[in-house]
């Protein structure tokens, strides 16, 4: 009789729940059989009568090779030219000046021939792809609203067959009702919104020239978009407000957001110029241990704590897909997008035509030769199948020590237990 052995990719949780990483499902069973799966590695056929064609099914037990299941997902997705994601920068302006930015060249935008060169392009690739996520980010997106608009509904108007996910990163400050509402009307699934801690910490460092309480009118936004429109708050956390993330979650409470509607999740503050920041910023080893307090915190408030957001991809991000792009407000071309404005990381652009022509093919190729299977600590890692291997950009941060891990890394098994308390799907 053949032997199967226990997947690699399992996870032990709360409530008899074993879920597999590999598959990205889960079976709740009886806690002998929960047992019993844990203390075993090998199993016959004849051991798990009644459950082993369920336990296959969600890989739970195996015969397979599982790297090999990996390194194959993550090459289809890499290399289907059917699907494109695309973060769109329409302007690097901003209303706000953050002391951590890396952008660069802010007074930059989409003139009205480059946008009528992007509306073309986006027109084309909504009739000819069957996936297209469009993620619109800034400098402040909202300052060119009109022409966000005038693109997402030409990708509308011209989707046959096309799956779409639209999505924006705001910094919330331009909301309002008459924009929730066109959003909605747009089809946008979420929206991004970052605070900087609570109102005292967070006014030190977002501010406008005329105004010193950009939290308040932020906060106000959240409130009025999160009545029809899923919004994800990142919390940028540091040494200088990691202790305020509590009163942060009581303030919204008090300004009663609708909190079926909002996740939260804590990131640190990456800045090329890292070495001169003076708000304290926390390596990676010190993050992961700090995510994992505030995780807890929000669960005990009541609020829904974020996965990693490509943790239902087979990559990482679009850095490893053939099809996909940072697009900046001149049309160049980038995988990554810390990279835009500075042009020795360009790699093409979108040409007068509308199509997208590359001009540094070795960088692409070193994009695409990557492999989430090629380094040890990636193919031992319990989290590489919603990982996808390190960012291999990485290493250019000074304060990383883990090298472009997902926190996951160290948190998975806390998250879905979480989720499973809250009664959150976590498939």
């Amino acid at each position: 009789m053949e032997k199967y052995l226990s997947s690699k990719y399992n996870l032990f949780l709360n409530k008899n729940i074993v879920y597999n990483l590999l598959s990205r499902s889960y079976l709740q069973v009886n806690g002998d059989l929960y047992n019993y799966l844990k203390k075993h590695n090998d199993f016959l056929e004849n051991e798990l009568v009644g459950v082993f064609n369920k336990l296959l099914e969600h890989n739970i037990i195996s015969q397979n090779n599982e790297l090999s299941i990996i390194d194959y997902n993550y090459n289809q997705t890499k290399f289907d030219k059917d699907k494109a994601s695309y973060i769109i920068y329409p302007t690097l302006l901003c209303n706000f000046d953050c002391h951590y930015c890396f952008e660069t060249n802010k007074n930059f935008q989409l003139n009205e021939k480059k946008t009528e060169v992007l509306k073309n392009f986006l027109s084309y690739q909504a009739k000819h792809l069957k996936e297209l996520s469009v993620r619109w980010s800034g400098g402040e997106p909202l300052l060119v609203w009109s022409k966000i608009k005038l693109l997402t509904t030409v990708i509308l108007e011209n989707a046959r067959h096309l799956q779409h996910n639209f999505s924006m990163a705001t910094n919330g400050y331009y909301l309002n009702e008459t924009i929730v509402k066109e959003l909605h009307e747009l089809q946008f699934r979420n929206l991004q919104i970052t605070v900087d801690g609570t109102q005292t910490e967070h006014n030190k460092i977002r501010f406008t020239a005329t105004d010193k309480d950009t939290y308040s009118k932020i906060i106000e936004g959240i409130k009025i978009a999160s009545k029809i429109i899923p919004i994800r708050i990142r919390y940028n956390v540091y040494e200088d407000n990691k202790n305020f993330f509590s009163n942060f979650l009581d303030d919204l409470e008090k300004r009663n957001v609708n909190n079926d509607n909002i996740e939260i999740f804590v990131k640190p503050i990456l800045s090329k110029q890292d070495f001169s920041c003076s708000c304290g910023l926390l390596n990676d080893k010190e993050f992961f241990e700090q995510e994992m307090k505030l995780c807890a915190i929000a669960e005990k408030k009541g609020f829904k704590y974020s996965m990693h957001p490509n943790y239902r991809s087979n990559v990482r991000c679009l850095f490893h897909q053939i099809n996909s792009f940072v697009i900046d407000p001149n049309l160049s071309l980038y995988k990554c997008a810390v990279d835009v404005g500075m042009q020795n990381k360009e790699v093409g652009k979108i040409n007068s035509c509308s199509e997208i022509e590359i001009t540094d093919s070795e960088y692409i190729k070193n994009c695409l030769s990557y492999s989430p299977i090629a380094m040890n600590e990636c193919r031992e890692c319990k989290v590489l199948p919603i990982c996808y291997g390190k960012c291999p950009l990485g290493t250019d941060n000074r304060n990383a020590e883990n090298k472009g891990c997902i926190p996951e890394k160290e948190s998975i098994k806390f998250k879905l237990n979480q989720f499973i308390n809250n009664g959150i799907e976590i498939i």
